[in-house]
């Protein structure tokens, strides 16, 4: 499996995992500062699906687009 974060981050101008992490706050997903660079620089060992829907949601994709 493939995580695919950073590239749809970059396709929407989002180049840092802070800008990513204010992003998901604008939209209501506080996460840790950890935890955000450790999705920005790996696939993540697990996932909650209320956080992969707020990713969708502010990255305007699917679940498809972050995971191949």
């Amino acid at each position: 499996m493939q995580w695919n974060l950073r590239l749809r981050a970059a396709e929407r101008g989002i180049w840092k995992s802070a800008q990513m992490r204010r992003l998901l706050a604008d939209v209501g997903l506080e996460i840790s500062a950890g935890k955000m660079s450790s999705w920005w620089a790996t696939s993540p060992p697990t996932l909650k699906l209320d956080e992969l829907d707020v990713l969708c949601a502010a990255l305007d994709c699917t679940p498809n687009d972050l995971l191949s």
